[in-house]
């Protein structure tokens, strides 16, 4: 037994400390990996069922027992459980969004206003704030705007919007933004070479837009491959893509460039969903 709470222990430290590292660079872990998620959803379970023991055990030597207000906290606490075993069957089949995220909190915060008005134990009192802060991380997971005194979701978080794609959805747009990227830079090649902006300063500069977008998708697929990657991975790939956008604005190109970069701007527009960047092309170009 000690050894199993040993491990969740260790497993809550590496937790705080990745997102205490994170906090201190301020970039928001839009991306965690679905492991990182699986093991905070694991720990949410485990610090609750400490604060349910504890909180049961304050209650019984208080003058709340046997009371009204302790059939409320049972309650609460009942709702909240249903809603985060929900949250992590979801989570399992690959459907968790913000909403879900969004209706723990809730159940959460009539917890949160029992604890500030009854006394409990210092032992319930710490177990609860424990299972607070993991509740913190798990909003920041999935992108909710929250705190416990005034929460709201964030105004691009829709109830359907899928913020935590798995990993392996999001490695597969990224493999098919580096397949579709090949496929443009090739077409856009040959559609220079049969236009009058062959030889010229244009060419110098899309050619030097594509390496510049290159090099940041490959470096949001290293970030992405060793579960670092963050938001503004992706915006500076779309900053880069935004640059090619405009010059296919502003110069001719065959039909066959303008298909293969129509294609790749909707592999984009995915990615910047999957890491909820807001992004417009017509603001952006």
């Amino acid at each position: 037994m000690f050894s199993r709470f040993k491990w969740l222990g260790a497993g809550l430290c590496f937790l705080i400390l990745n997102f205490s590292g994170i906090a201190q660079n301020g970039d928001l872990p839009y991306r965690l990996s679905d492991s990182e998620i699986r093991q905070l959803l694991h720990t949410i379970n485990s610090q609750s069922e400490h604060f349910r023991h504890s909180l049961d055990s304050s209650l019984d030597k208080s003058r709340l027992d046997d009371t009204r207000r302790e059939d409320d906290i049972n309650a609460y606490m009942k709702a909240f459980e249903k809603e985060t075993d929900r949250l992590k069957d979801r989570f399992d089949h690959h459907k968790s969004v913000a909403a879900d995220v969004q209706s723990v909190l809730d159940r959460a915060n009539s917890i949160e206003r029992f604890v500030r008005r009854h006394p409990l134990s210092e032992r319930a009192q710490s177990d609860w704030s424990n299972l607070r802060a993991s509740l913190d991380q798990l909003s920041a997971a999935y992108n909710v705007s929250w705190s416990w005194d005034r929460y709201a979701a964030a105004p691009e978080a829709g109830p359907d919007v899928p913020f935590r794609l798995n990993d392996k959805e999001v490695a597969r747009i990224l493999e098919r933004v580096e397949k579709q990227a090949d496929k443009f830079r090739s077409s856009v090649d040959s559609s220079l070479d049969r236009s009058r902006l062959n030889g010229t300063s244009r060419e110098d500069d899309i050619n030097s837009y594509m390496k510049e977008f290159e090099k940041e998708t490959k470096h949001l697929r290293d970030r992405f491959d060793h579960h670092k990657s963050v938001a503004a991975d992706v915006q500076a790939v779309l900053d880069r893509a935004a640059r090619i956008d405009q010059f296919s604005r502003r110069y001719p190109l065959s039909e066959r460039a303008r298909r293969e970069w129509a294609a790749l701007k909707t592999d984009l527009d995915e990615l910047a969903t999957a890491y909820n960047v807001s992004w417009r092309w017509n603001v952006a170009g």
